[in-house]
């Protein structure tokens, strides 16, 4: 019987078709995305990962004790993402500092620290795996269909290297496990909670490809 997590998959499936044929994706993969563009999404995904940080705090502080060293790895990790991100912004000349989030950036973070605080510990985490397999199946798509060299590799890799795909399995082994025995009112809401957060992955390439700003 298939887990719990590809009952979700299929469930989105429509939205995961707009998520990987996003132009953002193809400009970015083709070599033809404006530097401002791709720079925007860096802004703005720089300020989203520092927000993340409370919110896997909150699910490390809800997490069963066996799951809490894995919570602090991830907290890690995410240090390591910013580093990365300052790192190539840097290089490229973009301006990390006094970034104020778009619309969309503001309205998913908030999504997910009243997921993380308001929902139950397996609610928070099917709101964690949608993100991180949103990203790993958004840069992989990328990375399949390069067709020149590409001035933002390392955040190519980054999303598509091999630990990456082995973290994004882990979750989605441990979501099915999680999700043993679970009522069917629990199960529908981690699922209407998949569906937001892909929902807000699809506009967060939007926000960057149109880039958002706030409109008054």
């Amino acid at each position: 019987m298939e887990g719990f997590h590809q009952r979700l998959l299929d469930s989105a499936q429509e939205i995961w078709q707009a998520i990987l044929n996003h132009p953002f994706l193809k400009m970015t993969a083709n070599g033809t995305i404006p530097d401002d563009t791709f720079k925007i999404w860096i802004q703005q995904d720089y300020i989203f990962v520092q927000e993340a940080i409370p919110f896997i705090a909150v699910l490390l502080a809800k997490a069963p004790l066996d799951l809490r060293p894995i919570f602090i790895q991830i907290l890690t990790g995410l240090e390591r993402e910013l580093k990365l991100f300052r790192q190539i912004a840097s290089a490229h000349g973009v301006n990390l500092e006094n970034i104020a989030p778009s619309p969309t950036c503001y309205g998913y973070n908030q999504f997910l620290m009243t997921t993380a605080h308001s929902c139950s510990f397996p609610e928070g985490f099917t709101v964690l795996y949608a993100a991180e397999k949103a990203y790993l199946d958004s840069w992989m798509e990328v990375k399949n269909n390069l067709t020149v060299e590409n001035p933002w590799q390392e955040f190519i890799d980054n999303w598509t290297n091999e630990e990456f795909q082995k973290f994004v399995d882990w979750l989605a082994s441990t979501l099915d496990k999680i999700a043993l025995g679970k009522p069917e009112s629990e199960l529908e809401r981690m699922e209407a909670l998949f569906l937001i957060t892909a929902r807000y992955e699809y506009l967060f390439w939007e926000m960057a490809a149109k880039e958002e700003i706030w409109p008054v």
